[in-house]
């Protein structure tokens, strides 16, 4: 550690612009690997806010989100419709569109068989 202190001195002394380097790669560092384990960081003010950090809310469930949406179930209360004529009608219905929810139901219609 005393070692790695004398180089980072001796860098400093020798080019001050390694100071002007080291938040940028840092913030990049950060990015890089926030990015591999599917966290988005929009910039480095926000990494910086995020280490200014005292406090971290949840809901009340204490859950955080994947961004991916799900159907956990599909209730069909009509007596002469199933979910796959229900799951029918959303999927086509939906099929072309890039909303998120759009994307689950047409998730959910693939996992049961149905075709649009």
């Amino acid at each position: 550690m005393l070692a790695f202190m004398f180089g980072c001195t001796v860098l400093v002394i020798a080019c001050p612009c390694a100071l002007g380097l080291a938040t940028p790669t840092a913030v990049m560092v950060g990015g890089g690997v926030g990015a591999a384990h599917g966290i988005l960081i929009k910039g480095g003010d926000v990494l910086e806010r995020a280490a200014r950090a005292a406090v971290v809310c949840f809901d009340k469930t204490g859950t955080l989100t994947t961004g991916q949406l799900t159907v956990s179930k599909v209730m069909v209360w009509a007596a002469d419709f199933t979910e796959a004529k229900l799951m029918h009608a959303m999927a086509s219905a939906e099929r072309g569109s890039e909303h998120p929810i759009a994307k689950a139901i047409l998730n959910h219609a693939q996992l049961l068989g149905v075709e649009t």
